[in-house]
């Protein structure tokens, strides 16, 4: 019988982040409904996590297991360090301590 693997919202969900074999972090929660909402709630909590990682989760009311990649990527500070480039090199409305490094790759939704 092979069950899909679904999540309710005030289900127990545990999840643990491993990279390398070593647990980086713990998470548990019953207010996620779906897996994206899972994954954003962990992209929030490891914000300053970067690289690929290995999520293992755990529904405990459903009894079920999965385990999954996951990339993690810089968080950039806000908006105006994308939009806000100009063709000086600067961006606009920032400090010299807030200006992005050019050496970051953008993604799609960053360019527009």
């Amino acid at each position: 019988m092979n069950r899909k693997k679904t999540i309710t919202l005030g289900d127990k969900i545990f999840a643990r982040v491993t990279r390398n074999g070593r647990t980086i972090f713990n998470y548990v929660t019953e207010k996620v409904a779906t897996m994206s909402q899972l994954i954003s709630e962990l992209r929030i909590a490891m914000k300053d996590v970067q690289g690929l990682v290995m999520i293992h989760i755990r529904n405990y009311h459903q009894g079920w297991g999965d385990e999954r990649p996951l990339m993690l990527y810089a968080q950039k500070v806000n908006d105006y360090e994308v939009a806000g480039r100009n063709s000086g090199g600067r961006s606009a409305g920032l400090s010299d301590s807030q200006e992005v490094s050019n050496s970051r790759m953008l993604f799609p939704w960053e360019t527009h």
